[in-house]
């Protein structure tokens, strides 16, 4: 393989802050210089940017023999550039010192001096470059390659340093600042290549994608006089811009088989292939890149990918397995920033596993690691995981508190896409406790953003919320047609756990509107699609939302067996809430079969989670079918006290706009009248409900009134014959 040289950066010794671009622009400079030809593989400026965050490398002018050991451990390269800068004098001239270092040697391997004008800096570097490579054994570069260097390089001095500025924020996590002097980069020199790119790379950094996709395909636009590799990368960036990953995983493919030895390039096809849903070809391209001689072998990101293809493909061994490789690999080379992505990404697998004790250690690790990089989208983002387990949990208002502080820092670094992400968790978090009309305006606050970044797969999350908030009023025909674009969006997009999402809401709905054959194969599709990539707690859910099918058509024993698969799913989990609905499903099957005391047992530790998590819906359903149980297992005095209760049920359901379950509420009690001695209330109740469920399109409420009705009527007729 080629020898690998990193340019770290150099110091800026007058202390002047109008200065301090040079920098990053005789640094990126230099690394143009250095790769042409293809002689050296230079390594990626984020790369670089990321071990000095790690290291917390502030002194480029002198490096020791651990610091340069370090740096080999954390970047793998074999050669160092860094030194520092200063201006001379009243005419300001400008003292470029170089220095080449071996990081594993600890040597100085060259040192010199360059002066220049500030109007002649390409130059400088320029002269720079050329003692370097002929001190590294290098040829001199082309005529050719010097023009494909120059057209590299911004040919306005303003637009040079608003780009170096620009692309020193997005290294440091500042995407906001780096896109306001980006933008100014290209009003300053709009046929500048790079400039469009990065810009571009800041528009998804802060989540508008068609922004992004625009600058790509400008950058596209003005690149033929880019070298080849440099052409190609641009176009990449376009196709994934664009989501033409098969294109992008072309381009990738074609610069790693032309560069073996650049890791960087495998990833990024790796990435393409993933993001194309080929996650077997990604798990290929990663086993090559497995074979590449040490250090590069050792990349701790190739089990990163790894654990992330592993995962749609329901190999959460495996996945479990890389992420853990991935975190000791990155211990061991220092790189605490990839140790704290191995974490998070082990952390998500652990939450989705139902593991929340290890999934929170490992959230709070990587949490502090990323406030000791100064990293806030890491900070913000690990609060977000720790609202998911506090919220698997049960324990609402500390999920609320934290999906707030997250808010604010996405709100803080502009990251919209998170803050649209936020939106859509606080609407979660706002229907569980029971406020419709909150949740409603977060959904919608949601979808707004994401509408305004133009992200089609967020509109597409927002609008199942949207669509959990609609069903909650009553509102099932606007309800249905929030889950049937968001199932639309997700098919076209190949998001198929989001998609397995909007298929179980549709299902409920179609449920209600009496659909009851649609609403199985709604169902049965979901739990597939869940079973096909391994997410077990939502294929939980749907075995569940079966078996509240199959109870309508007092499938009793076949209810039982779905309720079953549903808890052994559950059983390596923490997920309360889907336990509970279990139980109060469970209760109905037990009261069924006359069973009246586990019935009790299984709907009192539903209620008991509702009362510890405030879950409104929980609640509603744990009471009414307490209730129901004890009017067919009391007596006269215990059926008047259930009755009450369920109109009390009835009541507040309908103050909550949970309309739904104030249908369901009234449906029992107009049964239990009934069946109470007081049929004439119970034909009227039952009666008025039929109206009032069947003007808002709840036939399945209609249906079961009616059956209600039609089974005492014949009772009746029956003892008449008799």
């Amino acid at each position: 393989p080629r020898r690998s040289v990193a340019v770290l950066g150099f110091t800026n010794l007058s202390g002047d802050a109008h200065e301090a671009w040079l920098s990053t622009a005789f640094s990126d400079w230099l690394t143009t210089e250095l790769s042409a030809g293809g002689q050296l593989r230079t390594l990626p400026a984020e790369n670089i940017a990321r071990m000095k965050a790690e290291l917390a490398l502030d002194d480029l002018e002198s490096l020791g023999r651990g610091t340069l050991e370090q740096i080999h451990k954390d970047l793998g390269t074999d050669l160092v550039v860094a030194g520092s800068y200063a201006t001379l004098g009243a005419n300001p001239q400008i003292r470029l010192d170089v220095r080449l270092f071996d990081t594993q040697s600890g040597e100085t391997l060259y040192a010199d001096s360059e002066t220049g004008s500030q109007e002649g800096l390409f130059d400088l570097v320029s002269r720079a470059g050329e003692q370097l490579r002929a001190n590294l054994g290098v040829r001199k570069i082309t005529k050719e390659e010097a023009v494909e260097v120059a057209t590299a390089l911004p040919s306005n001095g303003e637009a040079a340093r608003l780009y170096a500025e620009g692309l020193s924020k997005l290294r440091a996590f500042d995407a906001l600042q780096a896109r306001d002097l980006l933008q100014r980069a290209v009003e300053a020199e709009a046929g500048y290549a790079l400039s469009h790119a990065t810009l571009a790379t800041a528009w998804v950094q802060l989540g508008y994608d068609e922004n992004a996709k625009a600058e790509a395909k400008k950058a596209f636009d003005l690149s033929s006089n880019l070298s080849r590799a440099e052409r190609l990368l641009v176009e990449a960036r376009y196709h994934e811009s664009s989501r033409d990953w098969e294109k992008a995983a072309e381009i990738y493919r074609a610069l790693f088989q032309f560069f073996p030895d650049n890791l960087d390039y495998g990833l990024a096809l790796a990435n393409a292939d993933y993001k194309a849903n080929k996650w077997k070809d990604a798990l290929e391209t990663l086993a090559a890149l497995k074979t590449l001689p040490v250090p590069l072998t050792d990349d701790p990101r190739i089990e990163l990918a790894e654990g992330d293809a592993a995962m749609p493909l329901g190999d959460t061994k495996r996945a479990e397995a890389a992420y853990l490789s991935a975190e000791q690999k990155a211990r061991a080379s220092g790189a605490s920033l990839l140790v704290a992505t191995a974490m998070f990404a082990h952390a998500w697998l652990l939450e989705k596993m139902g593991r929340l004790d290890e999934a929170d250690k490992a959230i709070h690790g990587a949490r502090d690691l990323y406030l000791a990089a100064h990293d806030q989208r890491g900070v913000a983002d690990a609060e977000t995981g720790e609202a998911i387990a506090l919220m698997f949990r049960g324990d609402y208002f500390s999920a609320r508190e934290r999906y707030v502080e997250a808010l604010g820092i996405h709100q803080k670094i502009g990251n919209m896409h998170s803050v649209a992400g936020e939106f859509h968790n606080l609407a979660e978090i706002a229907l569980f406790l029971g406020d419709v009309r909150g949740a409603l305006q977060k959904s919608q606050l949601a979808l707004q953003t994401y509408q305004e970044v133009r992200d089609d797969n967020g509109m597409a999350l927002a609008k199942i919320g949207l669509g959990d908030a609609l069903f909650a009023q009553g509102k099932l025909f606007e309800a249905r047609k929030m889950y049937e674009e968001s199932l639309d969006t997700c098919r076209q997009n190949g998001d198929r756990d989001r998609e397995a999402d909007a298929l179980m809401g549709l299902g409920q709905v179609l449920r209600a509107q009496g659909d009851s054959r649609a609403a199985w194969e709604s169902e049965i599709r979901a739990k597939e699609v869940f079973q096909e990539i391994g997410n077990k707690m939502p294929e939980a859910r749907a075995e569940l939302r079966l078996a509240q099918l199959l109870l309508d058509r007092s499938e009793n024993n076949e209810a039982v067996k779905s309720i079953q698969r549903a808890e052994g799913l559950l059983a390596k989990t923490t997920s309360p809430r889907d336990d509970a609905e279990a139980r109060i499903l469970l209760a109905q099957t037990l009261m069924a079969s006359g069973k009246i005391p586990e019935a009790k047992e299984n709907v009192s530790r539903a209620m008991q989670f509702a009362e510890r998590s405030h879950d409104l819906d929980i609640s509603l359903m744990s009471r009414m079918m307490s209730a129901r149980i004890d009017a067919v297992g009391g007596n006269t005095v215990q059926r008047k006290e259930a009755a009450k209760r369920l109109n009390a049920v009835a009541q507040q359901a309908k103050t909550a706009e949970f309309v739904y379950a104030a249908l369901e509420a009234r449906l029992a009690l107009g049964e239990m009248e009934l069946k109470s001695g007081n049929p004439k209330a119970g034909r009227t109740h039952l009666e008025t409900l039929e109206e009032d469920a069947s003007g808002q399109g709840f036939q399945l409420i209609v249906q079961k009134a009616t059956a209600v009705l039609g089974a005492v009527e014949n009772q009746a007729a029956l003892r008449v014959r008799n």
